[in-house]
């Protein structure tokens, strides 16, 4: 690996400005459009400065449910030490086309990685084919990892207080996630009864505890919230991992409990050092 390579992750900017260098260009944000399924999707990109001259990976970051919850900080720290990152809306969230279904957000987040890692896009940002991660908060680590598990290519799978959307339906605690979902109200779609039979139809193939055949030799880093009461990481994703932990395994995976709700508010440093940490890991640096 040259020297250069090796540099594509500078940490010591995770948390503090980089300084503008004379004659380089300068990072920036531009905005992104895709389509799928018909409909087109919206976000931003932000772009490292071009001091950064190595492929650089990309990071695509997921929102959750309704999508409120920013992560805003995570993505510009991220871009800060020399990742591309993508902040995508899906279908029916905050202005992209299209209807809202969490079936539809594994589907647009498989159109979105394969267009990302296309050529085009790849010689247009600067991007390493091979150094993409799917980074998803809550119903959005249901996203990265039910498409991730279609989507062998992915770097590394980065979950933070993921939500299980199987969980309560399995165990005939329906209603616990109709309350969840009614916040959907801000979400175009055809009605919250269609997103609650939607996760109903698709509750055996999404549930966390089976997904371990599909991730047990893939590079996993998980972020659990010690008093996260809406996605409780002793029922959601530690079965998961609890097998992960067990198996024998080249492949870099890491779980975090923070002493923190299921926003991580109060952690958004030691959030994105333990990030950073792990993608400069998985990528041998």
């Amino acid at each position: 690996m040259s020297a250069n390579v090796k540099k594509r992750l500078r940490l010591e900017y995770l948390g503090k400005d980089k300084p503008n260098e004379p004659g380089v260009e300068a990072a920036g944000a531009d905005a992104l459009d895709i389509i799928s399924e018909g409909s087109h999707l919206y976000g931003s990109v932000l772009i490292p400065d071009g001091s950064y001259e190595a492929l650089r990976p990309c990071v695509i970051l997921i929102h959750g449910f309704p999508g409120t919850a920013r992560n805003d900080d995570l993505a510009q720290a991220l871009r800060r030490i020399g990742c591309v990152v993508l902040t995508p809306h899906h279908r029916g969230a905050w202005g992209s086309e299209g209807k809202y279904l969490i079936s539809n957000c594994v589907e647009d987040m498989v159109h979105i990685a394969e267009w990302v890692r296309s050529p085009e896009i790849c010689e247009k940002w600067k991007i390493d084919p091979d150094s993409i991660f799917l980074c998803g908060h809550s119903m959005g680590g249901n996203t990265a990892l039910q498409s991730g598990r279609r989507l062998p290519w992915v770097k590394g799978i980065i979950l933070m207080t993921p939500y299980d959307p199987s969980y309560y339906l399995l165990h005939g605690q329906g209603e616990r996630f109709r309350g969840l979902i009614e916040e959907g109200s801000v979400l175009q779609s055809d009605g919250l009864e269609a997103i609650y039979k939607d996760a109903d139809a698709h509750k055996e193939a999404y549930c966390f505890a089976d997904a371990f055949e599909d991730v047990k030799d893939r590079n996993m880093c998980i972020v659990v919230g010690g008093g996260d009461d809406i996605a409780p990481g002793k029922h959601m994703i530690m079965p998961l991992w609890n097998r992960l932990k067990e198996h024998d395994t080249v492949a870099v995976q890491k779980q975090i409990t923070f002493d923190c709700d299921h926003c991580m508010c109060n952690v958004r440093m030691a959030l994105a050092e333990y990030i950073a940490q792990f993608m400069k890991e998985v990528l041998g640096e």
